[in-house]
C-alpha cells in the first residue's frame, strides 16, 4: 500500500532564497571510493535509459540523460574539484527551456531548465550507504523534482524491488507501487520486474513494451539471418 513520507514544503525558485539556504551541498562522486557496481546494477541502469529514451523518442521536448551531472544551487566551489553542488541520478527525464546540443556534458537548473519531471536511482551497495537513501529524498522534493523511481536489483536496501515516489502539494512524498509489484509514471509508462531479476518498460497508451538493449542486439542478428537466407533463397531462383 502507499504510504507517505513527509518532507519540508517547498516552491521551486532558484533565484529564492529560501531555496538556497538549507539546502544540502552534495558532490555525487566525492566519497565513492573504489567500490564498483554490480552487474545487475548496470543491467538495471542501462535499461531504464536506453528504454526511456525510446519511450520519449518521439517527444523532442523532453530528454532523457544518464549519470549526467545535475547542478542545483550556487555555492562556494569544492575544494578540491572546483565543482560546485550536485547529484548525477541514474537516469532522469528534463524539459528544457529551450532544444540543447547533443554534447552537453551538464544540467543546471535554472539555466538550462527546471528541475527534472523524473529521476531514477539504481541502489547498490555503494550508493545506498551514501546519498540514494537519506541524502535524496528530501533533496529531490526541495528541488521539485515530480517523480523519483527507486529500485533496488537485490532486494537489500528496500522492503520492495521498485518504489514510485511522487511528490505532493505540500512537499511530500506518497509511496506508490502496482498490485503486480510494477510501478507507474505519470508521463505514460510503467516499470515492470519480470522473472525477479529483468526491468520491462511499457507504454500504458498503447500498450508497447520496450525491448531491452540486450534484447535489441539479438533481434537485429535474428533479421541480419533472415535477410541473408532470404537473399540466399532469390540467388538460387534465378
Amino acid at each position: 500500500m502507499a504510504s507517505p513520507t513527509r518532507t519540508p514544503r517547498v516552491h521551486y525558485d532558484p533565484y529564492a532564497p529560501q531555496w538556497v539556504d538549507g539546502l544540502p551541498i552534495l558532490y555525487e562522486d566525492e566519497e565513492e571510493g573504489e567500490m564498483g557496481e554490480a552487474n545487475l546494477h548496470v543491467l538495471w541502469t542501462q535499461t531504464l535509459h536506453y528504454c526511456l529514451r525510446a519511450h520519449f523518442a518521439y517527444r523532442p521536448e523532453q530528454r532523457i540523460y544518464a549519470n549526467m551531472n545535475l547542478y542545483y544551487r550556487d555555492a562556494p566551489l569544492h575544494p578540491k574539484t572546483r565543482s560546485r553542488p550536485y547529484v548525477s541520478p541514474d537516469a532522469m527525464v528534463v524539459e528544457p527551456f529551450t532544444p540543447l546540443p547533443d554534447d552537453l556534458v551538464s544540467y543546471t537548473i535554472g539555466r538550462e531548465g527546471p528541475a527534472p519531471l523524473l529521476a531514477t536511482e539504481v541502489l547498490s551497495e555503494r550508493s545506498a550507504q551514501q546519498r540514494d537513501l537519506k541524502e535524496k529524498l528530501p533533496l529531490y522534493a526541495r528541488l521539485g523534482v515530480k517523480e523519483f523511481v527507486q529500485a533496488d536489483p537485490v532486494g537489500r536496501f528496500l522492503p520492495e524491488r521498485l518504489v514510485m515516489q511522487r511528490l505532493q502539494p505540500d512537499g511530500s512524498w506518497l509511496s506508490e507501487r502496482d498490485s503486480d509489484g510494477g510501478i507507474t509514471s505519470n508521463l505514460q509508462f510503467r516499470v515492470i520486474l519480470e522473472g525477479n531479476n529483468q526491468l520491462r518498460l511499457q507504454d500504458t497508451v498503447t500498450g508497447r513494451v520496450y525491448v531491452r538493449p540486450e534484447e535489441a542486439h539479438l533481434r537485429v542478428r535474428e533479421l541480419e539471418a533472415e535477410l541473408a537466407k532470404l537473399k540466399k533463397s532469390r540467388r538460387r531462383g534465378r
